[in-house]
């Protein structure tokens, strides 16, 4: 299986390393969050990986990626870029394949009762893919983390509450808390626990679940990890986010095409 996964993923990095500067995607939109200082969502947005459709398109969020629809990234860091003089977020690489509006609500540090506080300055979108819990792992403030699975899944459940207003016909994708490494056994053992909530969670609630983790972690085993990470919790650029957005529609191949 490990074969199988680095084998595809060198196909993608090595094959479609073509630079798609110019596939950048132009929305319809202007609009910038000044809550989060994010890009603004109309901006041109160049990305350094093609990822060949055959890999992905044969599932629900790639259906949704074309539809044409607004999607709203929702997280931390790691969806807001880090590590670069131009943060560049996780799904970048699949930019080219994004047909509507892009919003990006999200910075470093949230967790997830911070994006609670923060619910009412939420953008509207028809989707939102929403990939935030990782520091609620690792750092365990009770100020600002979920501090068990209840608190974890009432966090999530308040933004899909929210979500629904906004949109009451919204798609919400939903990522298990990202990987990391070299951190205490404990983290891991809580990053599945959440993990696994959400899963339960998202069956019971109709919302779209993904666990690109064990993807990431399994091309991340026995390699240089330098190559991918910029440090143990971020991807780097170009090689690691091309890494995550892979895993991460990969993953999505259980939320079945309605076609």
């Amino acid at each position: 299986m490990k074969y199988f996964y680095r084998t595809i993923l060198a196909s993608v990095i090595l094959a479609a390393f073509v630079c798609v500067s110019s596939c950048a995607i132009n929305n319809t939109e202007d609009e910038t969050s000044e809550a989060t200082g994010n890009t603004a969502a109309g901006e041109t947005v160049e990305s350094s990986i093609a990822i060949p459709p055959e890999y992905i398109y044969n599932n629900q969020l790639f259906e949704d990626f074309e539809s044409g629809k607004s999607i709203c990234f929702v997280g931390d860091s790691i969806t807001y870029g880090s590590a670069f003089e131009e943060p560049v977020p996780w799904y970048n690489p699949l930019l080219p394949f994004i047909r509507g509006e892009v919003k990006n609500f999200s910075q470093g540090g949230w967790t997830t009762t911070f994006l609670v506080s923060i619910l009412g300055d939420l953008p509207q979108a028809d989707i939102y893919v929403v990939a935030i819990g990782i520091n609620d792992v690792l750092f365990r403030d009770e100020l600002i983390c979920a501090q068990n699975t209840e608190e974890f899944i009432d966090n999530l459940d308040a933004f899909s509450d929210a979500a629904t207003r906004l949109s009451p016909d919204a798609k919400i994708y939903f990522i298990a808390p990202w990987p990391f490494l070299n951190q205490r056994a404990e983290a891991y053992d809580i990053r599945q626990e959440y993990a696994d909530a959400m899963r339960v969670w998202c069956d019971e609630e109709g919302w779209f679940f993904m666990d690109p983790s064990f993807i990431i972690l399994d091309v991340l085993d026995d390699v240089d990890t330098s190559v991918y990470m910029w440090n143990d919790y971020h991807p780097d650029e170009p090689e690691g986010v091309g890494l995550y957005s892979y895993a991460v529609m990969l993953s999505a191949s259980g939320t079945e095409s309605e076609d």
